[in-house]
């Protein structure tokens, strides 16, 4: 009886919810085609190109997009503007230096990337704020649609590698919500609104910031300290769980971020943490007991040895999985400095475990367990602090 109470309370974000997996289960579909169609190099090079793009989205738009959860409504539509001309900017300078480091293709997968997710996530976010889920659910489908209809398409054209069929689908998207955003006139060319939201500029972005150059970390480290071949194995781990994981628990925390800005319940936040925990549990066992062989008939004889990688990682990412009531409700009472601080700590602690991992592994490869080390650390560290705050 208590579980269909608790489960009554995730009606409103069922249809969202629905439609990740919907996308996650696209993505799954696809990639038994995508890796024979694209190398292992391809999806190492393609991994980094995203690691890049998850770091900078946190910044460039300087986190406006999570303002419009919050937002009042006359602000909105100037904090859509305000967002979209921060990241159009920052994308373009982000696109010159990396082309002198890198490439020009590393540089334009980039600068479309980063641009396409800011651009997708405010107008996200404000639809979501006013309660149009079925926009959102749909939106959510249409971007996974448009990512694997695009890498799956393009290689019977022409010959493409996987970084400039990511710089197309990311293209095709920033054309559609441009469309969009001015037909529909959800923009107010304004310079005024986001200097209401500063907290979301100067204490939410910092902890985004260093979350996202954590998660991704483990690509630099792979990279140098395994072999670049070892990234592209990472990368389809990356899209199997991480990827699916993030969208869902964003979506979760969006939600709660609504909930407990209008009422504060800590003991209703930890209660859901529990439930997700519970519920997700046995999905994620699952990681281990799976065979060899099935991984290979699924992603291609050139796979080999990737089961050790899901099991490496799964408990890490069912910490995250279960987080997200916790932190939406610091999130919500403006306790982000709260997250930050746990987040210093969690990559602190990542440097240290990675290095003593090196020296005490023969193979290199274990010193991934610093990951869901350090992951299972930072999420339950967050349902500690939520459960001491007085109601």
């Amino acid at each position: 009886m208590r579980l269909m109470h608790l489960a009554r309370k995730y009606q409103s974000i069922g249809l969202i919810t629905l439609s990740l997996l919907a996308g996650a289960i696209m993505t799954f579909i696809a990639l038994p085609f995508l890796t024979r169609l694209y190398s292992v190099n391809d999806f190492g090079q393609y991994g980094v190109a995203l690691a890049f793009v998850s770091v900078l989205s946190t910044v460039a738009n300087l986190r406006l997009d999570q303002a419009l959860l919050v937002a009042k409504p006359k602000h909105q539509k100037s904090l859509i503007f305000e967002s979209s001309v921060f990241s159009l900017l920052f994308s373009i300078l982000a696109a010159g230096i990396i082309g002198f480091i890198y490439d020009a293709e590393m540089a334009v997968a980039i600068a479309f990337g980063v641009f396409a997710n800011t651009l997708i996530q405010s107008v996200y976010n404000y639809k979501f704020a006013n309660k149009a889920e079925v926009f959102c659910a749909g939106l959510n489908i249409f971007r996974s649609l448009i990512v694997v209809a695009v890498q799956l398409s393009l290689p019977f054209i022409f010959t493409i590698n996987l970084i400039n069929s990511y710089s197309v689908s990311s293209l095709v998207m920033i054309i559609v919500l441009l469309v969009y955003v001015l037909t529909q006139r959800l923009y107010h060319i304004s310079w005024n609104a986001f200097k209401n939201y500063k907290d979301f500029i100067f204490s939410n972005t910092p902890h985004a910031l260093l979350n996202s150059f954590s998660h991704n970390l483990p690509y630099y480290v792979v990279a140098h300290f395994i072999g670049f071949q070892a990234v592209g194995f990472y990368s389809i781990v990356e899209r199997t769980l991480r990827v699916p994981i993030n969208l869902m628990s964003q979506t979760i925390r969006q939600f709660f971020i609504r909930k407990f800005y209008q009422q504060d319940s800590a003991i209703e936040a930890l209660k859901s943490s529990v439930f997700l925990s519970l519920v997700s549990l046995p999905f994620f066992a699952i990681f281990f007991v799976l065979p060899e062989s099935l991984y290979l008939m699924i992603f291609g004889q050139e796979w080999g040895g990737i089961a050790t990688y899901f099991q490496i990682l799964a408990l890490g990412y069912w910490a995250v999985f279960c987080n997200p009531p916790s932190s939406a409700y610091l999130i919500a009472k403006r306790q982000s400095h709260v997250l930050f601080k746990l987040q210093i700590i969690e990559l602190i602690i990542k440097f240290i475990l990675f290095a003593g991992l090196y020296w005490l592994c023969a193979d290199k490869l274990y010193m991934l367990l610093a990951v869901p080390i350090a992951l299972i650390f930072y999420n339950f560290a967050i349902l500690a602090v939520v459960w001491r705050r007085p109601e």
